[in-house]
């Protein structure tokens, strides 16, 4: 019976944090829970899921404003976030992308400055 009783608490905790780990929400040092974020490569803009963030139009798409839709940042969250560009450094995907980037393939301050992974 003890056996059973362990197998079962187990099997419920694998569970609950599968479903966690599945629904974005990871556990952090502490016992405290931490919503996961996606972010749009184009603009910087948070969402809570990948489905929110590539279903909605995106400001700052290289065809135009709400020409197409926001991409998904691939990169991991960081304290500083580095353009591929020109090498220049900021807090924010979203003031990297609002500021011109000298260095652009377009031209200089042609496009704006873009997350390196």
């Amino acid at each position: 019976m003890k056996n059973k009783i362990q197998t079962i608490s187990i099997t419920i905790t694998c569970l609950l944090a599968l479903i966690m780990l599945s629904s974005g929400i990871q556990q952090k040092k502490g016992g405290k829970m931490q919503q996961k974020y996606y972010y749009c490569e184009y603009c910087g803009h948070r969402f809570p899921s990948v489905r929110l963030l590539t279903s909605a139009s995106c400001v700052r798409h290289p065809d135009g404003p709400n020409k197409g839709r926001h991409k998904l940042y691939e990169g991991t969250e960081k304290s500083e976030y580095t353009c591929k560009y020109c090498g220049r450094k900021f807090p924010s995907i979203m003031l990297m992308t609002a500021a011109p980037c000298v260095n652009h393939p377009k031209g200089p301050n042609k496009g704006n400055h873009s997350p390196a992974l």
